[in-house]
C-alpha cells in the first residue's frame, strides 16, 4: 500500500480541452513558482492559477465537481483521514450521537463520505500548468507541506491532486522518491497522493510533446470553521 491512487477517465476530454483552451487564451499565464517563487533551477513552467479570476470561476467550479469525486473515493478507501485527525460524530441507526470508528465506520461514515469531506476538507488554488516539450519540468525533489510567512495555509495541505490534460507519450512522468512509482500522464486521469514528505515527487521533463495538468491539494478546512461554535 502505497496511498498513490490513479483514477483514469476521472475528468472528461471536454473538460480537459477547455482547460487547456482556456489557458492558452489567458492573459493571467505567469512564470510558475515554487514555494519561494520562480526558481527555474527547481521548476519551469507556465502557470494559470483559476482562482485568481472572475471570468475563469465556472470551469474552475466545474473542475470541482470531478475533483470532489476524487476525494470522495480516495478519503472512503482511507478512511482513517475522515476521522483520525478529527474526532467525528454522526448520528448511529437510533439517532444518538456516535464517534466514527474503524468498526462503524463501513455503516455509519461511508454513507455520509461526501459530507464527511466536504465538512472536513476545501481544495487549494487550482493552477492549469503547462511544461514545454524539452524544456520544462520540477526537477527538484519536494512535499507540498511547508511553514509560510504570515500565515500556514500550506500546513493544511493533506493531500496532492493533479489531473492530466492531455498524453504525453515519452517523459513527463510524475515520479514518487521513496515508492520508486512513475506516473505517465494520460489525459484525464486524477491522481491523489499524500502531500508530506513520505511522498516527495517530481516532475519529469516531457521529451515527446508538452505537458498540461490541472493540479491543487485537499486541505483542511480552518479551525476556525471546524471548531466553530453553533449558537
Amino acid at each position: 500500500m502505497d496511498f498513490i491512487e490513479v483514477y483514469p477517465n476521472a475528468l472528461p476530454n471536454d473538460l480537459c480541452d477547455r482547460l487547456i483552451l482556456a489557458f492558452e487564451q489567458h492573459a493571467g499565464v505567469v512564470d510558475g513558482q515554487t514555494g519561494n517563487g520562480v526558481d527555474l533551477e527547481k521548476k519551469i513552467s507556465r502557470d494559470l492559477t483559476l482562482d485568481s479570476f472572475v471570468d475563469l470561476q465556472p470551469i474552475r467550479n466545474e473542475l470541482l465537481g470531478y475533483t470532489l469525486k476524487g476525494a470522495v473515493d480516495y478519503f472512503t478507501k482511507y478512511s482513517m483521514a475522515l476521522m483520525g485527525a478529527v474526532a467525528v460524530s454522526v448520528s448511529d441507526e437510533q439517532g444518538q450521537p456516535v464517534t466514527l470508528t474503524p468498526t462503524n465506520f463501513a455503516t455509519l461514515g461511508a454513507p455520509r463520505a461526501d459530507g464527511l469531506v466536504k465538512y472536513l476538507y476545501r481544495s487549494g488554488s487550482i493552477n492549469i500548468q503547462k511544461y514545454q516539450q524539452n524544456k520544462g519540468g520540477y526537477p527538484h525533489w519536494h512535499s507540498e507541506q511547508f511553514p509560510q510567512n504570515g500565515h500556514n495555509e500550506a500546513l493544511h495541505r493533506v493531500v496532492l491532486y493533479m489531473f492530466y490534460l492531455n498524453d504525453v507519450e515519452e517523459g513527463g512522468e510524475t515520479e514518487f522518491y521513496y515508492q520508486q512509482r512513475k506516473i505517465s500522464p494520460k489525459k484525464g486521469t486524477m491522481v491523489i497522493a499524500p502531500a508530506g514528505f513520505t511522498h516527495s515527487h517530481r516532475g519529469n521533463k516531457p521529451v515527446s510533446g508538452d505537458k498540461y495538468i490541472a493540479t491543487s491539494w485537499i486541505m483542511f478546512n480552518r479551525a476556525e470553521q471546524l471548531y466553530a461554535v453553533i449558537a
